[in-house]
C-alpha cells in the first residue's frame, strides 16, 4: 500500500491535538521563548562592537553578560532538540496523555548526538545534490527525510539511519514528494500570514520587539505538526515494508 496523504495529515494532526501534544506545544514555546532573547540579545550586542546601528532594529534583547547569552542560546537549542526527540518518540508510539518515563532517557546523549551529526549530514547531502541539479537535491531530501525518525525511536546511528531512510522510502518518493509540497503550502503559507498578522498587531499595540518575539514564539507549534504527519507518514511506510517483508 502506498502512502495514503490524506490520512497522513489528519492521523498526523491527531497525533499532536491531545494532552501530551499540548504538554509538548508549551515546552516548544517556553524554550523558544528563552533561545529568541538570549540570541537576539547575544546578536545585538555583537552588532555593537561593529559600531553598526542598533537603534531600530527591534529585536527583542535583555542585558546581559555575551557569554551567559552565548551559552544560554545554545543550551535552549540543544533542549529543543532534545524535546523534539521526546516528541517523536511519542507521535510515533501513539501516546496521547501521558509520556512514557523512558522516552526522556533512553540513550539520550547517543541519539542527541546522532540527530546533530545526521542534520548536518542530511543538510550536506541535501545540498550538494541541490549544486549538481535540483532533481537530485530534492531525491535526497525525499529519500533521507526519516533519518531522525529513526535515529530518534530506533536508536540508530546517523549512519545506519540514512541506509534505514533510503530503504523505507524507496518506491515511495512521488507520494512522499506530494505530502511535503503540500505540507510546506499549508503549514507555510498560514503560518507564514499568522506570523505577519500578529507581528503588526503586537507591534501596533506593543512594540516592534514584542511583536516579532511573540510571532516568532507563535508558530513554533506547527513545528510540531509537522513532526506529527512526519510521524504518521512514517508509521504508514513501516506497516507496508513489515507486510511486504511478511510475503
Amino acid at each position: 500500500m502506498a502512502l495514503n496523504i490524506g490520512s497522513a495529515f489528519t492521523d498526523g494532526i491527531r497525533r499532536v491535538a491531545n494532552r501530551n501534544g499540548l504538554k509538548l506545544v508549551a515546552g516548544y514555546m517556553l524554550l523558544g521563548l528563552i533561545w529568541q532573547v538570549a540570541f537576539y540579545s547575544a546578536f545585538v550586542m555583537w552588532l555593537e562592537t561593529t559600531e553598526m546601528p542598533t537603534d531600530e532594529i527591534g529585536l527583542p534583547v535583555i542585558d546581559a553578560p555575551f557569554v551567559l547569552l552565548v551559552v544560554t542560546a545554545v543550551l535552549s537549542l540543544l533542549a529543543l532538540q532534545y524535546l523534539t526527540i521526546i516528541a517523536l518518540r511519542t507521535f510515533v508510539g501513539g501516546h496521547t496523555t501521558t509520556i512514557p518515563r523512558e522516552y526522556y532517557t533512553r540513550n539520550v546523549l547517543f541519539v542527541l548526538v546522532n540527530s546533530i551529526l545526521g542534520s548536518l549530514a542530511f543538510g550536506i547531502l541535501v545540498t550538494v545534490g541541490s549544486i549538481f541539479l535540483i532533481v537530485p537535491g530534492i531525491i535526497a531530501y525525499v529519500a533521507f527525510l526519516f533519518m531522525i525518525v529513526y535515529i530518534t525511536v530506533e536508536d540508530q546511528n546517523f549512519i545506519t539511519a540514512l541506509q534505514s531512510s533510503w530503504t523505507l522510502t524507496r518506491g515511495h518518493w512521488l507520494s512522499i514528494f506530494g505530502l511535503l509540497v503540500i505540507l510546506f503550502v499549508v503549514l507555510g503559507i498560514f503560518t507564514g500570514i499568522l506570523s505577519v498578522v500578529v507581528r503588526l498587531a503586537i507591534t501596533a499595540a506593543a512594540s516592534q520587539s514584542v511583536g516579532t518575539l511573540v510571532s516568532g514564539v507563535m508558530t513554533l507549534p506547527f513545528s510540531l505538526l509537522v513532526l506529527g504527519i512526519l510521524a504518521e507518514a512514517y508509521t504508514q511506510l513501516r506497516d507496508t515494508q513489515a507486510t511486504a517483508d511478511d510475503l
